[in-house]
């Protein structure tokens, strides 16, 4: 052999050897990792589709950590919601109309309940999440509610429910406490001492949306004529007696409600001789007194009904101003004082206590105020607004009730207890044909949920299909690869051997 050759050997053996040796390395970090390559450009043609899924399933991952920070949520908005409406089913169960009955606190036992229920419906509109208020709209760092004291009494030299309520009976109520009419007094002329005919008058006392509007009156008393009511505003109507009317006979007067007067109460008296009962006038010894005793008949039933029906009207006109801020909207107080003569509104923003303070910006659709993107071109929306319809409505029931006065113990009073149940049962219960406001809310969150669901749920199993792909392309046969490496390890000892005869050969060998 060669000297050349002999050189050529050794080069040759020690190049095999390294070459040995770095398939045996690189295999054994195949082992080690349980992948091919821990560079993209070691997995061959599929490298730009591992790359591309590898990048998805970072995706799902983000995705992933969004959905269960918004499962939190709704699990709880929808457990809040579940609450919130069984509430709206007590305060319903509560408003008795036939439960007038007085504590030792002055208060009903209804108004005690709906203080309780009051308290916990504020409490639970405060419901915070990991630093994140679930009704509070897009402000979701502070508590969106204020404290029901506050709501009720006003704090830091702002007015409170209680204040605002009181100034609107004052406003409806009027001057007279007969819903602003002015009722004069007779006006008779006389030959010699016998009356001839006897007039009063029924006003309006102003142009205002406050109290009775008179809206029309029908008689049918013999010897009465009435003048107007002309449709004007202020309006007004005279009626004249110039006779007796006949028992039985009966004059019907119809007002229209606050605050849009589409509602009406109707007066109607019946002409009664010997003893005046209910709904009824007495015929008197002469017309003057039968003017007299219908013009007081009709003083009383307006007073009646002002301290009852119309307070109640009041109390609940005062609530829809001082709860229904949605979307915007602002108190409106009664502009005064004085209030009993008051004859429009003022914005009271300024002077009155906002009980819900969370965002409040205009939009068609608070659930748009939480967002959350849950995958590729869908977001899941689940905002929500303690002043929303359906809650505010049981926020304002509850406070109409508990800060309504019923501790005269009167028959006026029970009848205003009365009136005011119904209309706070009214104001709690939907339509025949529709579910609560509250109910609609849950429905929203309910279907926000169940989106979020399926969406996890198709998350895993693209992920899990995903990270199987990636596997077959990064991944390594360990049976087969265990193979390789012992043959490598044969091979590198065979030419440690034949290497190490090789490099031991000299000239000397050769002479």
């Amino acid at each position: 052999m060669s000297v050349g050759t002999l050189v050529t050997s050794r080069s040759y053996l020690s190049k095999q050897l390294t070459g040995i040796h770095k398939a045996l390395t690189e295999k054994s970090t195949q082992l080690s990792t349980g992948k091919v390559s821990t560079t993209y450009g070691g997995v061959g043609d599929n490298r730009l589709l591992d790359l591309q899924l590898t990048q998805k399933i970072g995706q799902i991952d983000s995705y992933q950590e969004t959905i269960t920070r918004a499962n939190l949520h709704l699990k709880t908005l929808n457990l809040t919601l579940e609450r919130l409406e069984g509430l709206r089913l007590d305060a319903k169960s509560a408003y008795d109309a036939n439960d007038f009955e007085l504590e030792a606190d002055g208060q009903t036992q209804t108004q005690s309940t709906a203080e309780l229920l009051l308290y916990e419906t504020a409490n639970l509109l405060n419901t915070e999440v990991a630093g994140y208020y679930l009704f509070g709209g897009t402000d979701t760092t502070n508590n969106p509610v204020a404290e029901v004291d506050a709501i009720m009494n006003g704090a830091g030299g702002l007015d409170g429910f209680r204040t605002v309520s009181d100034e609107y009976v004052q406003a409806n109520l009027g001057v007279n406490n007969n819903g602003r009419l002015d009722i004069s007094a007779l006006t008779t002329n006389y030959v010699g001492l016998i009356p001839t005919d006897s007039t009063f008058t029924i006003a309006e006392d102003g142009a205002h949306d406050f109290g009775f509007d008179i809206s029309s009156v029908t008689s049918g008393l013999s010897n009465t004529n009435i003048i107007g009511p002309g449709g004007g505003d202020p309006d007004s109507f005279d009626v004249t007696l110039t006779g007796q009317p006949t028992q039985g006979e009966t004059i019907s007067i119809e007002f229209t409600l606050p605050p849009d007067h589409t509602d009406t109460y109707t007066l109607e008296l019946t002409a009664a001789d010997g003893q005046a009962g209910e709904n009824e006038f007495l015929i008197g010894a002469d017309l003057e007194e039968t003017a007299q005793n219908l013009r007081d008949a009709i003083s009383s039933a307006l007073q009646e009904e002002a301290q009852t029906n119309l307070k109640a009207i009041a109390n609940q006109w005062a609530a829809d101003e001082f709860f229904d801020t949605y979307a915007g909207g602002v108190t409106m107080r009664i502009d005064g004082p004085p209030y009993d003569t008051a004859t429009g509104l003022v914005d009271g923003s300024a002077t009155t206590v906002a009980w819900y303070t969370g965002e409040n910006s205009a939009t068609t659709d608070p659930r748009e105020d939480k967002r959350a993107v849950i995958d590729t071109n869908l977001t899941l929306n689940y905002g929500a607004r303690a002043n929303e319809q359906g809650i505010a409505d049981l926020m304002k029931s509850l406070a109409t009730f508990v800060a309504a006065d019923f501790s005269g113990g009167t028959t006026a009073d029970e009848q205003y207890y009365n009136t005011l149940a119904q209309n706070m049962r009214t104001v709690v219960s939907p339509d025949a044909d529709s579910q609560s406001g509250i109910s609609n809310i849950s429905t929203d969150i309910a279907i926000a949920y169940r989106t979020l669901e399926m969406t996890e749920a198709r998350h895993t199993q693209m992920r899990s299909s995903f990270l199987t792909t990636v596997g077959e392309i990064e991944g390594v046969d360990n049976d087969t690869l265990a193979m390789e490496i012992l043959q490598l390890q044969t091979n590198l000892e065979t030419s440690y051997r034949a290497s190490s005869i090789v490099f031991q050969l000299s000239l000397v060998n050769y002479i």
